[in-house]
């Protein structure tokens, strides 16, 4: 038994749920435009003058977020793997450190048109350990504030 074996699915699942007063398009096209995904990707705080993108089932993607306050640059890729405009989007996701890339996690959200807006629900997984899962919480939970301010701009 390894120790990933004996964590629980809810240590290593990452679920978070945020609506937006914009059509399900707008918030998807926020997540596949480079445009407008370079205006609200990362944490707060961060910026993000990298971004490659090939939206497409099996296209690769890549961005670079710098901090404005450190200066330093973290690098995420993935392939894109599920494309169904505007109800949902799934690709892979990993950091890229010193040109290695480190532990794969499969993102997938879901889009939903509710009244007045969009409900996205997002779930990751599966992260090596809690910590992953805790600090993919803090960085996204802050990278949907962002993403709230524009697509409700």
């Amino acid at each position: 038994m390894t120790a990933a074996d004996s964590m629980t699915q809810e240590e290593t699942t990452l679920r978070i749920t945020r609506d937006f007063k914009a059509s399900p398009e707008k918030v998807y096209d926020a997540w596949t435009n480079p445009e407008m995904l370079v205006q609200w990707w990362g944490p707060e705080g961060m910026t993000t003058p990298e971004c490659e993108m090939d939206v497409r089932a099996g296209g690769h993607w890549k961005t670079t977020m710098t901090s404005t306050k450190e200066g330093g640059a973290y690098t995420v890729s993935g392939i894109y793997k599920v494309l169904e405009r505007p109800n949902r989007l799934c690709f892979s996701w990993g950091w890229i450190n010193d040109g290695v890339r480190g532990h794969e996690t499969d993102v997938d959200l879901t889009f939903e048109a509710i009244e007045g807006g969009t409900r996205m629900t997002m779930v990751q997984k599966v992260f090596a350990d809690p910590e992953q899962t805790k600090n993919h919480d803090q960085g996204w939970s802050s990278s949907f504030n962002d993403l709230k301010r524009f697509v409700e701009a």
